[in-house]
């Protein structure tokens, strides 16, 4: 079924669109070129292909909110049955699915922990995105697969969603408004990527030995369109195959595909869009992350040691 579903897309879309959309449908990257590949990862916009937390996290919330949306046009449902837990267990069967359809590699398969906590808390009542949360799922994560903890996948996945969550957290406990309502989508857009880009950066760069200089510029430009469009519009093909019309839900993603392949490559065609930086010592990462774990979860000022050994961390990096 994965692999006639990418051939499917393929058929439909051409060249590197159909590839993309391949990709973040089955996890089939065998059509994308090799020139597109060294764009998306000069320009940081490689995390795109890998069916990872942002896909999986997208797609759950796209169905979830279809469903409370299905609930909610039918009063004497929504009045009698818990439509918030029945919405969160058809996500979780939906983010199962894509689990299966995308090949269930280990980035994937930390995804749909990572999201079917979340869905677990809605179907219980309690809050379903919070640093409790992010560390159930990293102890699920580790328990099964315990060689994760090295690898750049885990690191960057959980320091991207611990302070992500962090963040929006000390937002809403302080009352922090993001401007008018029209606005705030916006911002919150930015804020989403600024945190989570410097969340990762040094992981990666200490992983990979390279920066993306304009790595927060092209997120900017296309993350927003994988939420709004990319991923609604494959939910729908994958809703309209079973009677021959994905072509609808596969034109609506081939929109969103070709701007973010466009930026891709005009990122990666600025002067020094990738910088490369030596390998750190073996002390640095393991500094870095007590340092980050420290401010965030620690009460009191000495919480702020936290900062002193990041700041450790990269003299000794840069040293």
């Amino acid at each position: 079924i994965r692999m006639a579903a990418s051939a499917r897309i393929q058929d439909v879309l051409k060249g590197d669109t159909g590839g993309f959309a391949a990709a973040i449908t089955t996890g089939d990257r065998s059509a994308i070129s090799q020139s597109a590949l060294d764009a998306l990862r000069a320009s940081n916009l490689a995390h795109l292909l890998a069916i990872s937390g942002l896909h999986m996290g997208l797609m759950a919330g796209v169905v979830f909110a279809a469903l409370r949306l299905a609930f909610a046009l039918v009063p004497p449902l929504v009045l009698r049955l818990p439509a918030r837990s029945i919405a969160a267990a058809g996500a979780l069967a939906a983010a199962a699915f894509y689990l299966a359809l995308s090949g269930g590699n280990v980035a994937t398969q930390r995804a749909f922990v990572r999201v079917a906590v979340m869905l677990c808390a809605l179907m219980i009542g309690r809050r379903a995105i919070s640093l409790r949360g992010v560390a159930i799922a990293a102890t699920i994560v580790l328990v099964l697969r315990p060689e994760a903890l090295m690898g750049p996948g885990f690191q960057m996945s959980f320091a991207a969603t611990t302070a992500l969550v962090a963040v929006f957290g000390w937002m809403r406990d302080g009352e922090i408004r993001l401007g008018p309502k029209w606005l705030q989508p916006v911002v919150a857009v930015v804020i989403s990527s600024a945190v989570a880009g410097f969340a990762t950066a040094p992981i990666a760069a200490a992983h990979f030995n390279a920066i993306a200089q304009y790595g927060l510029l092209a997120n900017l430009a296309s993350v927003p369109l994988m939420g709004v469009l990319v991923i609604p519009a494959a939910v729908v093909a994958a809703v309209l195959a079973p009677f021959g019309l994905e072509g609808v839900g596969l034109w609506g993603m081939s929109l969103g595909v070709n701007w973010i392949l466009y930026v891709a490559h005009f990122v990666a065609d600025l002067p020094q869009a990738r910088t490369y930086v030596v390998g750190p010592d073996g002390a640095v990462v393991p500094m870095l992350a007590l340092g980050f774990l420290t401010l965030l979860l620690w009460r009191g000022t000495l919480r702020w040691g936290g900062a002193v050994a990041m700041v450790a961390s990269f003299v000794i990096w840069s040293g």
